[in-house]
């Protein structure tokens, strides 16, 4: 399906914007360079924190046990322990942050949902403070990129990500490996500036250059993907932290390329490299309005070119020549598919909590949709949509449960059905 992308664009950033200037509008607005790559300048030198999310999903999907091994299953979906903190004797100018994964996701499991590590390690990295107006991080972390995948998973409005966000930007590598969850191994420079009257105005940005090749893994050609961001926040209320209360715009970009093998119908298909390039832009409000509530809205928008995930090659509609595998077809299974196509997504999130049980109710509303052929390349519409109903009670700050029901419509796969999730989340440091 062909979308009018200047004009979904255009139409999509200003019913953001006039909804802020008319209503309470969370995704959690939030400068994530300096949370997830800093720490305050008494911090511990060891400071243990983590999470737990148990998970419940349920589907009535007609596909095959491998494209949907979720249909009714109880979950240990996230189990995350860390530590993070400043090295001592350095007067706070250098800090590291570690984390792992004991769960059951895309990080422990292979694609068709078996056991690939018990544990794997999610990040690791280390940050100097040293130079003014450059930050740098070393390690493996999270790339600057959307909101949607750049933010913390445990204050993740939702159970699952945006369909362009879980389809074009979560990679996906070997058939034995674990997905990119939206990090890589590399370097970035980064940093942010306060200003105007009560600095309540931000300037954010963050270059990286990265592998390409995903988590716990070492680079497999000589290409390397050069990534950055930028981000401008008014601030409200002085508010800090995870759920800081801001208007916030940005925009960001990925330039790279991939190694993979040509399809073919016996063994050994050619080794190629293709191009892949990924651009967003943002739009993300969250407020207190008091009396009246709090809420939030978000927008964003995304493009992908070249290197673009085809489950099932997108039921047979991507032609040979335009077949992709992350592995040789001598390969068991493959890899997994890709097409060298053109794609566009975007999604938009309301969320409200009313001014009753001490605002510890949230609902919400997301619309996203997906087309891995905005190029129009191929011969019938392989997009998709999804309408994702939310609830969420906030027991404390640190202890939440969230209600999801998603209406799909997914057009080169109609067997996909509905679903509903339900997921507890707690949160101890």
């Amino acid at each position: 399906m062909k979308i009018n992308t200047v004009k979904t664009v255009f139409f999509v950033f200003l019913l953001a914007a006039g909804s802020c200037l008319t209503a309470p509008a969370g995704a959690e607005a939030a400068n994530w360079f300096q949370l997830q790559g800093t720490e305050k300048p008494q911090a511990k030198p060891v400071n243990l924190w983590g999470f737990i999310q148990p998970t419940y999903f349920q589907s009535q999907d007609k596909v095959d046990p491998s494209d949907d091994f979720r249909k009714d299953d109880f979950n240990i979906r996230r189990a995350r322990l860390g530590i993070r903190g400043v090295v001592p004797k350095t007067d706070a100018k250098i800090n590291y942050f570690l984390l792992s994964e004991f769960g059951r996701n895309g990080i422990t499991e292979n694609p068709n949902g078996g056991q690939s590590n018990a544990v794997a390690l999610t990040d690791a990295s280390i940050t100097l403070n040293y130079l003014t107006g450059i930050r740098l991080r070393f390690g493996q972390f999270k790339i600057p990129i959307g909101t949607d995948g750049l933010q913390a998973i445990h204050v993740h409005k939702y159970i699952e990500f945006s369909d362009v966000f879980d389809q074009l930007m979560l990679e996906r590598f070997g058939k034995d490996r674990s997905v990119g969850a939206y990090r890589d191994i590399g370097v970035q420079a980064f940093n942010w500036w306060r200003f105007g009257k009560q600095n309540k105005y931000e300037l954010a940005y963050a270059l990286m250059i990265a592998n390409g090749n995903g988590i716990n893994s070492q680079d497999n050609d000589k290409n390397k993907d050069l990534l950055g961001k930028l981000t401008f926040s008014r601030i409200f209320n002085n508010s800090k932290g995870p759920r800081r209360q801001e208007l916030e715009v940005g925009a960001w970009f990925i330039s790279g390329k991939r190694t993979g093998y040509a399809f073919a119908g016996g063994a050994n298909g050619n080794k190629t490299e293709q191009n892949r390039k990924r651009y967003g832009l943002e739009f993300n409000y969250n407020k207190d309005f008091g009396h009246r509530g709090a809420g939030h809205l978000v927008a964003e928008a995304v493009w992908g070119d070249g290197w673009v995930y085809a489950p099932k090659f997108l039921g047979g509609a991507v032609p040979a020549a335009k077949r992709f595998f992350t592995e040789n077809t001598s390969v068991a299974g493959h890899g997994v598919p890709h097409a060298d196509l053109n794609a566009f997504g975007w999604y938009v999130d309301f969320g409200y909590r009313p001014p009753v049980l001490s605002k510890k109710l949230e609902f919400d509303l997301r619309y996203s949709l997906y087309d891995p052929d905005n190029g129009n390349d191929l011969a019938k519409d392989v997009s998709q949509k999804t309408l994702t109903l939310g609830l969420q009670y906030f027991f404390t700050p640190r202890v939440r449960a969230t209600v999801n029901y998603d209406f799909r419509d997914n057009d080169w796969n109609k067997k996909v059905e509905d679903r509903v999730m339900a997921q507890l989340t707690i949160i101890f440091k």
